[in-house]
């Protein structure tokens, strides 16, 4: 698998998403959260793929105790990568409130040093302002985390956050409709000055794969812009998930996927796909074509 190195860690062309290693997550998991050895089971079928980058958060239940736990007798080389929450917190306890979840997550994940921090959400950046930005320095001055970034859900500000504090991490929501940031040459920016870059939600929430026939009422009238994706998919001789990730890592600028499993047959079935054949530049032009002039719904699933 392909490693990309920056800021001094490792990270695989594919990242392994943990939340559901802490939480009975995911709209299709009717088993509730795995056991230990399920999750042990997943975790070193990663490692045996040469996944080296595992992305978790403190919002995600048990998931850093987990990770903590397995990589405690684990000696493969690996990069955890997690998130700080805030709830309301006065700006003037901010960093306080910081430094506690930083040095937390570190000893849950048997860590004396962060690889990376992200913020878990970007408004934080627009609650606190400068006061959060000074504290994230300071996080890494003090030598409690390496890296300190932002994960974007909202990527309107996107340029303006990544200029006023050069990111060591970012992780945004990127795929085949939802790309005016590699468009617009905004993500290569951003990665040519150094940001490590973790894409999620290539597949779109898995509307990449809804039968276009049965589209919630909200939809409706995306039926042949997605109609012309299993198209193009058809035309090139693609699956719609070998076009869908083959956009993402055949895209310039981009570091890693970061994509969940719940099983270690759907872990080796992703890796499967990444190492899958180049798209053609005409195919990536046709898909860019198809996403200039969308309906910013279709990008937005907590709409539909």
């Amino acid at each position: 698998m392909k490693i990309t190195e920056k800021n001094g860690y490792k990270i695989s062309a594919l990242t392994l998403g943990t939340a559901q290693l802490g939480l009975a997550y995911g709209v299709n998991n009717d088993k509730g959260m795995p056991t230990y050895e399920e999750s042990s089971e997943l975790l070193s079928t990663a490692l045996d793929l040469g996944i080296t980058s595992f992305d978790t958060a403190r919002a995600y239940g048990e998931s850093e105790a987990v990770l903590g736990r397995y990589f405690k007798a684990e000696t493969r080389e690996k990069t955890l990568i997690t998130k700080v929450i805030f709830n309301g917190e006065p700006k003037e306890k901010i960093k306080d409130e910081l430094f506690r979840q930083a040095t937390e997550s570190a000893k849950r994940l048997g860590l004396e040093k962060l690889p990376f921090l992200m913020l878990h959400r970007e408004g934080y950046i627009e609650q606190y302002g400068d006061s959060l930005i000074k504290a994230m320095r300071e996080l890494k001055e003090e030598g409690i985390a390496s890296g300190v970034g932002v994960s974007f859900s909202d990527k309107s500000r996107f340029m303006e956050y990544c200029s006023s504090m050069p990111f060591d991490c970012i992780q945004i929501p990127a795929n085949m409709l939802d790309n005016a940031e590699i468009r617009s040459g905004a993500l290569k920016n951003v990665s040519d000055n150094g940001t490590v870059v973790f894409v999620r939600s290539v597949y779109l929430q898995g509307l990449f794969f809804k039968d276009t026939g049965s589209l919630p009422e909200s939809l409706k009238g995306e039926k042949p812009l997605l109609d012309k994706l299993h198209s193009l998919a058809a035309d090139f001789d693609f699956t719609m998930a070998e076009m869908a990730l083959g956009f993402i890592r055949d895209t310039e600028g981009i570091d890693s996927l970061v994509m969940g499993a719940d099983t270690p047959e759907q872990l080796r079935e992703s890796v499967n796909l990444l190492s899958g054949r180049a798209l053609p530049e005409e195919l990536m032009k046709e898909i860019i074509k198809l996403s200039e002039n969308i309906n910013p719904r279709l990008i937005q699933p907590w709409t539909w």
